[in-house]
């Protein structure tokens, strides 16, 4: 009797139990059904880096030039590359030349020395020192060139200069005092050349006249001679202006090309200024920021390993893009045989004036496009940007919703097991 009631109490209990079990387990689905409807239903307003690749190129043909959604698409390839190699660069070679100057001759201002020589003693220009030697030279006193550019010759009066070579004033002093002097010589020199300077001033130099020897000068050297710029290369522009026309480039690319390092003349100015070229590199790269452009011919590739490449987790290497303007009438003229692919209606590219915004695009998982990144060039105010991956938002999602699980689960199971007792 007693073991029937036993068996009969353990049974109750049993049944009870197995009640229970259920109704812990649907709980917790509760509370997982209804974390995975919100979490999913939530992937639009999960935290992105930017405009992913389809954003910016629809669903139109992907390897056209595009005008859509008021920019240019284009996607790079040889054609683009070679486009750009036509880009007209800033040149001191229009202006100047590698060639040494011809002589200017000796310009008002300048500080001259002449010497006088005679062929024997006695003469104008002869003289006796205490042990009776005599002397048939004489070093005059150094004269300014006069405005009327003339100086002053002793028993030949004024003679011009300006204008002329050292040695024709030479030949000129002779001529004036063959009839005075005995066999009379002249030696010309130009002790200070102040007509024959150039200007250097600017924010990143410290301002100088520097005279120009006869042998000549060239910019860098000129540049050097002032204690070349006070600023980092990469930031330094120099201009050089001659005869009312100014050329200016980046002083990396006048440093790097020896072709631009011209010579300079009499009244060039030359400007040193502190210009920071930069780029911005946004969106799924190793960090976000502005660099600066280390040289006139850093290219897409460069840019981005500054900026640690592209994100292994989180980039698609499909989408990769460079934004700039560009004047509207040239991207016509390039590109009109395309027909400007539309992606909407009622848009006309061929009505571009201006400058308009232009979006370059790269495939990076093709061996071409990384070859194409090796030699595209970044221009200064240039945006970098780089989409994520589709699977992002998605892998987003898992990793909130794997995060706030086993916290919940954890609390769905503890309110069970308390709501049995």
């Amino acid at each position: 009797m007693a073991t029937t009631q036993v068996n009969s109490s353990t049974a109750a209990l049993g049944g009870v139990a197995g009640r229970a079990r259920p109704h812990r387990r649907g709980g917790a689905r509760v509370v997982l059904a209804a974390l995975a409807a919100g979490l999913l239903s939530g992937c639009a307003a999960l935290p992105a880096a930017g405009p992913t690749a389809g954003a910016f190129v629809g669903n139109v043909d992907e390897t056209a030039v595009q005008w859509r959604n008021g920019y240019l698409l284009v996607p790079v390839d040889d054609t683009v590359l070679a486009y750009q190699q036509e880009e007209p660069r800033p040149s001191f070679r229009g202006i100047a030349s590698q060639s040494l100057p011809s002589d200017t001759g000796i310009g008002v201002g300048d500080v001259v020395q002449v010497t006088l020589f005679e062929a024997g003693v006695g003469g104008l220009f002869s003289s006796l020192n205490a042990g009776g030697q005599g002397s048939s030279s004489v070093r005059l006193p150094e004269q300014q060139v006069a405005r009327d550019g003339s100086i002053t010759i002793p028993y030949a009066g004024r003679v011009r200069v300006a204008g002329s070579t050292a040695s024709a004033v030479e030949q000129r002093i002779v001529a004036a005092l063959r009839d005075r002097a005995i066999e009379p010589q002249a030696v010309v020199a130009v002790a200070q050349g102040n007509s024959t300077t150039v200007t250097v001033t600017g924010d990143a130099v410290t301002g100088a006249s520097v005279p120009i020897p006869a042998s000549g000068l060239k910019l860098l050297d000129l540049i050097a001679r002032v204690g070349g710029p006070k600023t980092p290369i990469y930031e330094t522009a120099v201009s050089l202006t001659r005869g009312g026309r100014t050329v200016q480039m980046p002083f990396s690319e006048l440093a790097n090309d020896p072709t631009e390092d011209v010579y300079v003349r009499p009244g060039d100015v030359v400007l040193l200024t502190r210009q920071p070229r930069t780029y911005v590199a946004l969106g799924a790269t190793g960090k976000s920021d502005q660099l600066p452009l280390q040289g006139y011919e850093m290219s897409l590739a460069e840019a981005l390993a500054q900026v640690g490449g592209l994100n292994p987790t989180l980039a698609n290497p499909k989408g990769v893009f460079v934004l700039r303007r560009e004047p509207g009438a040239e991207m016509v003229a390039r590109y009109e045989g395309q027909a400007f692919t539309r992606a909407g209606p009622g848009e006309d590219a061929t009505r571009l004036a201006g400058e308009i915004p232009v979006i370059y695009r790269f495939d990076l998982r093709q061996p071409s496009g990384l070859l194409n990144a090796q030699d595209f060039r970044i221009h200064d105010g240039d945006m970098v940007y780089v989409a994520t991956a589709p699977f992002v938002p998605v892998k987003q999602a898992l990793d909130a919703f794997s995060g706030v699980v086993s916290p919940a689960l954890s609390v769905a199971n503890t309110a069970s097991v308390l709501a049995t007792r």
